[in-house]
């Protein structure tokens, strides 16, 4: 067996255990089907990432049980067929409060989903998106972060291998931070700018720029603080938002008072 054969049989391999165990538990107890009770559910999928992303020497846990997805105003069918699970994990530091880790279970197309390698190439996402900042603010007026997504993007399978390329194609589209100190009259202008080069390159986006004074942006000494902290200061916010391959875009922008 060639290494292409052995390398597409041990990406596989943890799918095919979770399948195993979901098969087990309809087959099991007695001669009656049953299904896999939630805390069975959660170790399968915990061991499906440890397997899948083994390569990467990470250590994930459970943040808490995971559950059914349930679907807002259906008050008949509210079950979306999707199970998920939060995990917290030790090699990637947060960005933002409250980020975790997903996993979605399909149960009724047998897929599943992550959004783990969002972590693992959000420094590479982050120079990407510096080039193209580079081009419209001057690059130490400027500070940049990612926030990884808060569910899997559909249809976007992503395995241990997937590199920075293949990512930012099939991503529609990151969610991007951006604290600078510029004086906000030039809003309109810079946006422009934006657009420009995020078509140019096909990079989408749908993220937040926060207009700042140099006291306002010297108060955090971290380069993420600002955000994870949730409290922060400025002078305006502007809202972006573009999915690649559309023509049309919003921008959306706002005063605040200090808190």
């Amino acid at each position: 067996m060639d290494n292409r054969k052995i390398y597409r049989m041990l990406l596989a391999s943890p799918f095919l255990l979770l399948l195993l165990l979901i098969v087990y538990c309809f087959y099991t107890g007695r001669g009656q089907h049953r299904k896999p009770t939630h805390e069975e559910l959660d170790q399968a999928l915990l061991r499906y990432m440890q397997s899948k992303y083994a390569i990467y020497e990470d250590t994930f846990t459970i943040d808490k049980p995971g559950d059914v997805v349930w679907g807002s105003g259906d008050l008949f069918y509210p079950s979306t067929g999707e199970y998920e699970l939060e995990l917290e994990l030790k090699k990637y530091p947060k960005r933002r409060l409250k980020e975790k880790v997903v996993i979605r279970y399909n149960f009724e197309e047998n897929t599943l989903l992550d959004t783990y390698m969002s972590y693992v190439l959000r420094d590479q996402v982050e120079e990407r998106f510096r080039e193209i900042f580079d081009q419209v603010y001057e690059p130490d007026t400027y500070e940049l972060v990612m926030s990884a997504p808060g569910v899997p993007w559909n249809n976007c399978n992503f395995s241990a291998s997937t590199d920075i390329e293949e990512y930012l194609v099939k991503t529609i589209y990151n969610d991007i931070g951006v604290k600078v100190v510029r004086d906000s009259d030039y809003r309109d202008e810079d946006m422009k700018k934006l657009l420009r080069e995020l078509k140019k390159r096909g990079y989408g986006i749908d993220g937040g720029i926060y207009y700042m004074t140099r006291a306002q942006y010297d108060k955090y000494n971290s380069r993420d603080k600002w955000l994870k902290s949730g409290e922060h200061t400025y002078e305006e916010v502007v809202h972006v938002t573009w999915k690649k391959g559309v023509e049309d875009y919003g921008i959306y922008h706002w005063d605040t008072d200090p808190y």
